[in-house]
C-alpha cells in the first residue's frame, strides 16, 4: 500500500499531526515530514490559497514576517550558518514557505539555468519596464 502524504489541508486543520514548531492565526510551521536536511520546516497560510501572489497584500507581508520569526528561531536553535527560503507554487496549491536549515554551499539546491542569449534580456527588461 502505497503512503500518501498529508495535505497542507490536512495539516493546517490539524486532521493530519505533524511537528508543530509556531503557529499564530493565520499560519502554521511544521517540520516536514519529508525534509530537504535535519531541521526543514514548512510555513503554510491556514487559508487555502492556491497562489502566493493571489494573497492581499496584507497576507502577504504577515506571511513573511511569520516567516521570519520562524527562520530565525530556526537558526538560533539549531546554530546553522543560514537557513534557505524557498517558495516553488507550483504542484502544491497552498500557499507554502520551505525554511531549511545550511551550513554550506549546495546544501539547498540552487536554480540552474542556461545562459541567456543575446538580447534576450535587454527584450525581456523593456517587455518588463513598459508602463
Amino acid at each position: 500500500m502505497q503512503h500518501q502524504h498529508p495535505t497542507f489541508e490536512d495539516i493546517v486543520t490539524k486532521r493530519r499531526p505533524v511537528e508543530v514548531i509556531a503557529e499564530d492565526d493565520a499560519h502554521l510551521a511544521f517540520l516536514s515530514p519529508t525534509p530537504y536536511r535535519p531541521g526543514h520546516i514548512v510555513v503554510a497560510t491556514k487559508k487555502v490559497v492556491p497562489y502566493l501572489y493571489d494573497l492581499s497584500a496584507d497576507e502577504h507581508a504577515r506571511l513573511w514576517s511569520f516567516v521570519r520569526q520562524v527562520a530565525v528561531l530556526q537558526k538560533e536553535r539549531l546554530g546553522c550558518e543560514r537557513v534557505c527560503t524557498g517558495v516553488i507554487g507550483w504542484v502544491v496549491r497552498h500557499v507554502h514557505v520551505h525554511l531549511v536549515p545550511t551550513d554550506a554551499d549546495g546544501q539547498y539546491p540552487g536554480l540552474p539555468g542556461v545562459v541567456a542569449e543575446e538580447g534576450e534580456l535587454r527584450r525581456l527588461g523593456e517587455l518588463l519596464r513598459q508602463k
